[in-house]
């Protein structure tokens, strides 16, 4: 087990991770709501983001302090989602509370690796 959360967290894993939960959560969004903004606005932030991890993965500090808030706050919204939902779906609550815990782990992973090379 430790070596597996060893191997999710590093910087690397927890930043790919990060851009596959985004690239999801873009995808829904696009598919439920279904406008053209909508479906823009969420590819223009998975470009960004992706940018950001990548000079975060080069270790740019700047990027790894941008890519940690990035995450954080992504992870507060996925805590907001869970929070209101957790009456009327439980099960997609439990969901969101995991998604929020494995950001919240990740971005400190990310934060933690900054002074590596």
């Amino acid at each position: 087990m430790r070596a597996l959360l060893a191997f999710l967290f590093t910087r690397k894993h927890a930043l790919i991770g990060f851009l596959v939960l985004k690239a999801v959560a873009v995808l829904v969004n696009g598919l439920v709501r279904g406008t053209a903004e909508v479906w823009g606005i969420g590819i223009l932030a998975l470009i960004v983001y992706a940018i950001i991890a990548r000079f975060a993965q080069a270790g740019r500090v700047l990027s790894i302090w941008a890519i940690t808030l990035l995450m954080l706050y992504e992870a507060a919204g996925a805590l907001l989602l869970a929070w209101s939902g957790l009456t009327d779906a439980p099960g997609m609550a439990l969901i969101g509370l995991a998604v929020a815990a494995y950001l919240i782990v990740g971005a400190l992973a990310v934060f933690a690796s900054r002074r590596e090379g």
